[in-house]
């Protein structure tokens, strides 16, 4: 990912079969992704042993995501400077030991700060995965077909994450789904370190730390007010310090991007309509996911009584809908508007959230749990397939790395910070049996909504004729 003007420093042919390097880049992704998945069914086993409160716990999940899409850009340039290769191992070797030491962890502030250590890592050798693709695949049905097989990597990787984390936690403890990632993550590092070809570097001018810096530490600023105000209210002092800062760093971020020779962002690029339009949209969505697997994880093993396993077994469908879903997409892109697929898709999250507010503490899983969460993820793989692209479409070659990164990153926080806003929903409106589970789902209807909405108003038939969507 090359998010400013480079030149190549040299010219390394890879020396490795171009299928061999991507079975290890994609191997190296879907650890990255099963990471992310794992630890939804192993929550309530992490809340009893290590004591989190209800607003704390989502922190094992947003100190993950909140610095895996913070440093994502970050990890993008970092590759350009100092080798792809290089990157994807220093990357992967902090991800290992964060992983090793997570399923060590002894406090809820240990695990907490060891998952965004693991994020760290996993940006900084994610960021390189695909530009290892496209560099050694140069023919363009040969990229395709490349970027076909990424595509089924990152659909397949939740379902097994999610069995992965059922299945260990209910036979052995939650420790030990840290301690698998590890030994994937050796297994990767070893094969990586022997077959990954020395890509050619670019020159390029500077790292911009400051701006990843600041604008992760201002994102998780923001989630922590949402969650505190939820214990200790708007006006407290701890959530109006966090409000401070947040604004503070910020609007830090944004100074730093203005005024760089090259900056980590180049806000010009939004002046892109459909960049802007699916940034926007995404943003709205991509909390759909990852909420709704956050409740239904709490609500089936702590209400229905579900084991962690029956848990995994449950959400299954969900990661089936999602592949599904996404391989159905691809296809319709190239015969439907964009617009026409993102409203039919958004309309259908709306009205699978809506129905999964109206279960009750008796109703039974498969009869009125499961029809909704596969309309949900049905929706929601068909509109994220879009939206990505849309946000990548017939972009100059100074600015595809960009936009990668940008919808990435937008992914990635937009579900840090709704997670943390629809948990603390549930958590206030808790009074009444699954009253805040309602309220969180009707929460997530409404913004589907909002994103068919932005996607209406923000792009024209003459927007979508300028781009070229495969």
């Amino acid at each position: 990912m090359t998010l400013g003007p480079s030149t190549p420093a040299t010219d390394v042919q890879p020396s490795a079969h171009p299928q061999t390097v991507l079975s290890v880049v994609c191997l190296g992704q879907f650890v990255v992704l099963v990471n992310m998945m794992i630890v939804f069914v192993a929550l309530p086993a992490i809340q009893s042993a290590l004591g989190f409160g209800g607003s704390n716990l989502t922190w094992v999940v947003n100190s993950y995501t909140l610095t895996y899409g913070g440093f994502l850009l970050l990890g993008g340039r970092s590759a350009d400077v100092f080798g792809h290769k290089r990157m994807f191992l220093i990357g992967l070797s902090v991800f290992l030991a964060a992983s090793l030491l997570c399923g060590l962890a002894v406090t809820k502030e240990m695990l907490v700060g060891l998952r965004a250590a693991q994020g760290v890592g996993a940006a900084l050798f994610s960021a390189t995965a695909l530009t290892i693709i496209t560099t050694t695949f140069t023919g363009e049905r040969e990229r395709r077909r490349a970027l076909a097989t990424w595509s089924a990597v990152n659909a397949g990787s939740a379902g097994l994450g999610l069995l992965l984390g059922g299945v260990l936690t209910a036979a052995l403890s939650w420790r030990f789904t840290f301690f698998t990632i590890t030994a994937a993550s050796v297994a990767v590092l070893i094969v990586a370190g022997r077959i990954l070809p020395d890509m050619p570097r670019r020159r390029v001018h500077g790292i911009d730390i400051g701006g990843a810096v600041t604008v992760t530490a201002g994102i998780t600023a923001t989630v922590y007010a949402i969650l505190s105000s939820r214990e200790n209210g708007w006006t407290a002092s701890s959530t109006l310090v966090a409000e401070g800062l947040s604004v503070g760093l910020l609007t830090a971020f944004v100074i730093i991007q203005l005024k760089r020779r090259v900056p980590l962002v180049r806000l010009g690029v939004f002046r892109l309509r459909t960049l802007t339009a699916a940034n926007v949209t995404m943003f709205l969505v991509v909390g759909t996911p990852v909420t709704v697997l956050y409740l239904l994880t709490l609500h089936l093993q702590q209400i229905l009584h579900y084991s962690a396993f029956e848990a995994a077994l449950a959400l299954l469908p969900a990661s089936a809908t999602v592949a599904a879903g996404s391989l159905a997409t691809r296809s319709l892109l190239s015969k439907l508007d964009p617009r026409v697929l993102l409203a039919v898709s958004l309309t259908c999250v709306s009205s699978g959230a809506t129905l999964l507010a109206c279960f009750g503490a008796t109703s039974r899983y498969a009869d009125a749990i499961l029809p909704a969460v596969i309309i949900t993820f049905l929706g929601t793989s068909c509109a994220i397939v879009t939206l990505f692209s849309l946000a990548t479409a017939k972009l100059p070659d100074a600015d595809a790395g960009l936009a990668s990164g940008l919808i990435n990153t937008t992914t990635q926080v937009g579900s840090g910070l709704w997670l943390a806003v629809f948990s603390s929903v549930a958590a206030i409106h808790a009074g009444v049996a699954l009253g805040g589970y309602a309220t969180a789902m009707r929460g997530v209807a409404l913004l589907a909504l909002a994103g068919a909405a932005v996607v209406l108003l923000m792009l024209r038939k003459r927007h979508i004729e300028e781009i070229d969507i495969e």
